[in-house]
């Protein structure tokens, strides 16, 4: 890039284990995002660290000029809160639909990225789905381990509003429509980031980190309308009382986590743009962490500066 924030890997790298070590090579060198460009078993390239630089973080969202990531963020945030869907959503003109390929989970990058993992797994994972009775969309990251091109294992936990919707769905014995975005402008990502309100939307925060309205695309197999600039999408369902081994996978504490029965999401479509390049995150790693910290940072931020008025200016 012209700010020599992006390294570029031109050889050839092994999707198992190697993309991984060179990645952390790369962020204990710095803060540059890294592209490999020829990843072996698919045509995408990967990207990886572009979330890695707290500095890159505050350009993002429109921080600076005197502005703290902080004071940005509760903006964004408090703004989102009061919007309303139809001021930050719009229908993407019908072309933008020819613009996608159908193809498999094979098409995309298998990456394993620690010793102990059970197999591939999609680490920048942002799942989208709908409440069941509101309707209000949610964007949440959860772990997401290939089993095969109809099969992902994903651990929802039990706190998240993602896990509340599925298993609201559950309990009326149906399944939870759903899409996994894959390859995110950054006002998704990190939309998907936020701490909401269990009736907000972050697809508000991704329209006011943008400053335009979301043009969104229908799902082709699911009824879901998703963001129409994310370049990868995976279309499914997180099926009602079924549950499968999961596991294990080095997590971002460190630590690997054990197998576990977890959802099952069935997939049912997966389309893409021709030249797409897949996100890969490291769990763990300062571009997995970053964001959660920054984050983590203003909500500190906003319950000091309501406590004590005045007072702090960070």
């Amino acid at each position: 890039s012209r700010r020599g924030e992006l390294g570029v890997v031109r050889r050839s790298v092994d999707p198992r284990h190697q993309l991984a070590a060179i990645t952390k090579a790369v962020q204990k060198a710095g803060e540059q995002a890294v592209l490999f460009e020829t990843v072996e078993g698919t045509n995408f390239p990967v990207a990886s660290n572009l979330y890695g630089s707290h500095e890159r973080l505050c350009r993002l969202i429109g921080a600076g000029d005197g502005t703290t990531f902080c004071q940005r963020w509760i903006e964004l945030t408090d703004a989102c809160i009061a919007a309303r869907e139809a001021d930050v959503l719009e229908q993407a003109p019908a072309a933008v639909q020819a613009e996608f390929v159908a193809g498999t989970l094979s098409d995309l990058p298998a990456i394993t990225y620690h010793a102990r993992d059970a197999g591939p797994y999609f680490t920048s994972a942002i799942f989208l789905a709908r409440e069941p009775d509101s309707g209000v969309p949610n964007l949440s990251f959860h772990r997401a381990m290939y089993v095969s091109d109809k099969e992902l294992r994903v651990r929802l936990g039990g706190t998240h509003d993602l896990a509340r919707y599925q298993a609201k769905a559950e309990e009326r014995g149906e399944p939870l429509e759903a899409a996994l975005l894959l390859s995110c402008p950054p006002e998704i990502f990190l939309a998907a980031c936020a701490s909401l309100p269990y009736e907000a939307s972050e697809l508000t925060v991704a329209a006011k980190i943008s400053g335009a309205k979301l043009a969104m695309r229908r799902g082709v197999s699911i009824n879901l309308d998703m963001p129409a600039s994310v370049d990868i999408v995976v279309e499914g369902r997180f099926l009602p009382n079924v549950k499968r081994p999961e596991g294990p996978f080095g997590e971002f504490m460190g630590n690997y986590v054990g197998v576990g029965d977890n959802h099952v999401f069935e997939v049912s479509h997966v389309s893409y743009r021709p030249g797409a390049v897949f996100h890969g995150l490291v769990c763990g790693s300062p571009e997995d962490l970053r964001p959660l910290e920054a984050v983590t940072a203003a909500r500190i931020y906003r319950h000091v500066a309501s406590q004590m008025p005045g007072v702090i200016d960070v």
